[in-house]
């Protein structure tokens, strides 16, 4: 009987059928080799789990009913997701420290549209493994270079030392070298955005 040694499945498979002569100087004598005798492939690999032996195909079936009774309706309706965010209702003050845009935001001869969540579009960007952050501030309308000159001077008042920003008339946004995201939503709310 021959012995195959340092083989894997894949060799041991092709030579399983085979007669004569074996690598390694064995030699079978003109015998076949059976598949019983071969252990090298005896651990197989799934590719997943689901397909290895150990798992069965589940028989239990639940059983249910299809009905059209709105009252039973309403409690699917809570957990299907929503179509549009719906509109916010006015109050004094929220939880969650959200606030609404004011009316006098209307008179400024720019605006900055809200996201359909109702925030302000106002972003911190890093790369270069957060050694460059900027901030941004996003879907700007009308005279976007007086709303920089209005950034820079507050930005300047509040931190006491001059910033560097970047506008981009057609992207319609304001990009502001550093992390002033907390200065700009408190600046964008005071103005009423």
């Amino acid at each position: 009987m021959a012995t195959v040694l340092r083989s894997r499945c894949a060799f041991v498979r092709f030579l399983v059928e085979k007669t004569g002569r074996i690598l390694n100087n064995s030699t079978d004598f003109g015998t076949k080799l059976p598949r019983e005798s071969i252990s090298v492939c005896a651990a197989r690999t799934y590719s997943n789990y689901a397909d290895s032996p150990f798992v069965r195909k589940v028989t239990e079936q639940y059983e249910f009913d299809i009905t059209k009774d709105p009252a039973d309706w309403k409690f699917v309706e809570r957990l299907l997701p929503l179509e549009s965010i719906p509109q916010f209702t006015p109050k004094e003050k929220y939880p969650s420290g959200w606030i609404p845009p004011k009316e006098e935001a209307k008179n400024l001869p720019y605006f900055i549209a809200r996201t359909k969540n109702h925030e302000v579009p106002i972003y911190l960007n890093r790369s270069y493994r957060g050694q460059r952050q900027i901030s941004k501030i996003k879907h700007i309308e009308g005279d976007i270079w007086a709303m920089n000159d209005e950034i820079k001077a507050y930005l300047k008042n509040t931190h006491k030392r001059y910033v560097e920003t970047r506008v981009h008339e057609l992207g319609k946004f304001i990009e502001v070298k550093g992390d002033f995201v907390t200065s700009l939503h408190n600046w964008a709310y005071s103005k009423g955005y």
